[in-house]
């Protein structure tokens, strides 16, 4: 079985062809918990400190430009 989190993984066309095997319902959980996983993770970098943002390789400026993105924007 197809599970939404792989799709992370696969190419573009191969995500859109597994994806449209799909129900309805369960692609729009997996459409949840992807939005769910963004909003989150956006949360947890707008309050990194300075020294763990060097260590990852990105300014605060990168850092609050993805976390300013809505949870439904790539």
């Amino acid at each position: 079985m197809f599970h939404p989190a792989q799709a992370l993984s696969l190419p573009r066309a191969a995500r859109r062809s597994a994806l449209a095997r799909q129900p309805l319902l369960l692609r729009l959980a997996g459409l949840v918990v992807l939005w769910a996983r963004r909003h989150r993770a956006r949360a947890e970098l707008r309050v990194l400190d300075p020294h763990i943002l060097r260590d990852i390789g990105v300014s605060r400026a990168q850092a609050d430009f993805e976390a300013d993105k809505p949870f439904w924007r790539d």
